[in-house]
């Protein structure tokens, strides 16, 4: 573009001399012009022909560049061998939300990162392509939150030119990927732990009955044992499968329509023999002209079984009481499983509904149940196209609340 520029106006000076000798000596463009006038003329009026296409190729040229840079997913930085800054696209500049405009300034001013500034100094040196992983802190709002960019650098050279004449660095936001390998890692680890308490439990009696012979009410109680913590595996297997499913593409949910208070019901019936174990009372409040709700009946009875199970293992431990009611909105119709227990700290409540997380001291494995109970639940309610969250003061309860889209008449 600068090239350009310089042609055009060493031209326009050319043209600006010839007008000048003709108004001087009198000559005009015409016919009976000199020969070499004439043909300077038309000499000149080619080049300035020539000039012009090339200033709209390389005004369509720079503007293609811009699109390209601009729809580009990653950021794109271009700096002179001096590492000083030249070109930045827009992406680069929402990746970081620089304060001041990076061009004109070192790589190493504007980002802060001797990584990465050692890595644009070794492209240039040695003029080989450079990648690595680089994690940097990016300012948003009033705090820092650690990113991960997977960031590559190539020198940039004219044709049959040897040195570089600048570097061209690419970031990838990879940010989003780590944290779910980290996801993956946590939820392995935490399969592994849950896997292997009952295991190793049911290894160590079964060894004890193999290598001693012991009375009959030893025999029953370790088989008992035995017993109850193979009945946790499998409950794990099971909800281990099932929020696979609810997690995938597609649930493959049942749908029909149905009375939400033959689900809420049956979700009782199943906890019966809990409610009794520890004297809970249980109170519903659901209006006599209630609508049908359309879904899968199964899946939601089991996520009501879920709330409910929760809120008696970890309420109240003294006098334990259960509060669901139902009540319709504009678009939704909305369940409230409440209990009276202890309530959930604040730093814990964005992560109750991951798997495998506990509370600690009153929501401990003590308690039972496989810790993937709340996941299932929400879960089961994204795939109605519903939502649940919690409303939760340490001290007051805890109340869970369902939220599934009305059906359509």
């Amino acid at each position: 573009m600068a090239v350009a520029l310089v042609l055009w106006r060493e031209l326009l000076k050319i043209r600006d001399d010839m007008r000048r000798l003709a108004d001087e000596t009198r000559i005009s463009i015409g016919s009976k012009s000199p020969a070499v006038v004439r043909e300077i003329y038309h000499h000149l009026r080619r080049v300035e022909h020539r000039q012009r296409e090339m200033a709209q190729l390389v005004a369509d040229e720079d503007l293609s560049l811009r699109a390209i840079l601009g729809s580009m997913v990653e950021g794109v930085l271009v700096a002179n061998s001096d590492l000083t800054i030249r070109l930045v696209n827009e992406r680069l500049q929402r990746m970081f939300a620089f304060s001041r405009m990076p061009v004109g300034r070192s790589i190493l001013e504007v980002f802060r990162n001797h990584v990465l500034h050692q890595m644009a100094e070794r492209t240039v040196e040695t003029n080989t392509p450079q990648v690595d992983e680089i994690p940097m802190d990016i300012r948003e709002a009033d705090k820092f939150v650690p990113k991960y960019f997977q960031v590559t650098s190539v020198s940039l050279r004219r044709a049959k030119q040897e040195g570089s004449t600048g570097i061209l660095v690419v970031f990838h936001d990879v940010t989003q990927i780590r944290s779910l390998e980290a996801v993956r890692k946590d939820f392995v680890a935490n399969v592994s732990h849950e896997l292997r308490t009952p295991l190793s439990i049911l290894t160590g009696y079964l060894e004890t009955l193999l290598e001693s012979s012991q009375d009959a009410a030893t025999r029953r109680r370790f088989l008992l044992t035995m017993h109850k913590h193979a009945q946790r595996l499998n409950l794990l297997v099971d909800d281990l499968l099932e929020l696979s499913r609810l997690e995938s593409r597609e649930p493959h949910l049942q749908w029909e329509a149905f009375e939400l208070r033959c689900c809420i019901d049956k979700a009782l019936e199943r906890s019966e023999s809990l409610i009794q174990a520890v004297g809970a009372v249980v109170e519903t409040r659901i209006p006599a002209e209630f609508p049908l709700v359309e879904g899968d009946i199964v899946k939601i009875e089991q996520a009501i079984f879920n709330l409910v199970d929760n809120a008696l293992k970890y309420g109240n431990k003294s006098e334990p009481k259960i509060l669901i009611e139902a009540e319709v909105s504009f678009l939704a119709v909305v369940l409230k499983v409440r209990d009276n227990g202890p309530g959930i700290p604040l730093s814990d409540q964005p992560h109750i509904f991951e798997r495998f997380y506990r509370v600690h001291k009153d929501r401990s494995r003590d308690a039972g149940g496989t810790g993937l109970g709340l996941s299932i639940v929400k879960h089961t309610v994204l795939a109605h196209g519903g939502s649940v969250e919690l409303e939760s003061q340490p001290g007051h309860g805890a109340t869970f609340i369902v939220r599934l889209p009305r059906r359509e008449h």
